[in-house]
């Protein structure tokens, strides 16, 4: 794509910041491995695969890290019906050795679960943790899944509860659950403690994780960590139903049924959508 012709395609796609995009059409013709990058990131965005590819591909070849982690997400996604897993798997693998925390985490995945060559629990146990050290809180959350079920290494509940606890500070939706659920089971070698399980359903809840978003309007329901309270429950409840939860639209229902005929109509009609999800 020319400059002009890039110029029309900003212009035809209603793109912001039209001379910003153009410096860095040009710097990327020009050679700029970051602009490259930004460029093709652009193009992704709009689905102009043939030249996301073109400007990634470049970019790789001169050894640039995070244009070689792009392409691996393009090839792993297989956009533009190009790529395969082998191909994400190997991209990845060169990325993590020069030193890209998210390929890292990408290549101890693939790892993990066989993803463009065979499982080797050892290799994805030792990449989560390069990849945590970087700070990436999905590699964390992994790694307490991993010392907890014992793969690639031993059982390690101090270890597996750390590892929950720091992806849980980093925010990790997944992981705030788990230690929710942790302190809710007493598991781990944590003692049981509802109102520490509700303070993380609660910030897991704000991220729109289901699970915990139901959990909430369990405890608030049965007074698990907090004092009994129907309409919470029912807030919680309406909150996960939105989010797809059936059982919470069921105890909506039941909420209504007792109460206001008109609404409980209404919320099963939302559960024969969910229950007809489910089966398609």
């Amino acid at each position: 794509m020319e400059q002009s012709q890039f110029r029309i395609w900003l212009k035809q796609h209603e793109i912001e910041h039209e001379e910003k995009w153009l410096e860095q059409f040009i710097s990327a013709c020009n050679g700029d491995e970051q602009a490259m990058v930004n460029t093709a990131l652009l193009y992704k965005e709009y689905g102009q695969y043939d030249e996301m590819y073109g400007l990634l591909c470049k970019a790789s070849e001169q050894q640039n890290r995070e244009a070689m982690y792009e392409l691996g997400n393009c090839y792993f996604e297989e956009l533009g019906e190009k790529g395969s897993e082998q191909q994400a798997f190997l991209l990845y693998k060169s990325a993590a050795h020069l030193g890209h925390p998210d390929a890292m985490n990408n290549l101890a995945d693939m790892y993990l679960n066989g993803e463009g060559t065979a499982v080797d629990e050892q290799q994805a146990l030792s990449w989560f943790k390069m990849a945590a050290q970087f700070g990436i809180a999905e590699a964390m959350f992994t790694l307490g899944i991993m010392y907890e079920q014992g793969l690639g290494t031993e059982c390690d509940e101090s270890q597996a509860f750390a590892y929950y606890s720091r992806s849980a500070e980093k925010q990790d939706e997944e992981a705030m659950y788990r230690m929710g659920m942790i302190y809710f089971s007493g598991e781990l070698g944590q003692q049981q403690d509802n109102e520490k399980a509700l303070e993380w359903f609660l910030k897991a809840s704000g991220q729109f994780h289901v699970d915990a978003t139901f959990n909430i309007g369990y405890c608030y329901e049965n007074g698990h960590g907090v004092a009994r309270n129907n309409e919470k429950a029912i807030h919680y409840y309406k909150k996960a139903s939105l989010l797809g939860d059936m059982e919470a639209t069921k105890k909506v229902v039941s909420y209504y049924e007792q109460r206001d005929i008109a609404e409980a109509a209404k919320w099963k009609e939302k559960l024969k959508v969910l229950n007809n999800d489910i089966y398609e």
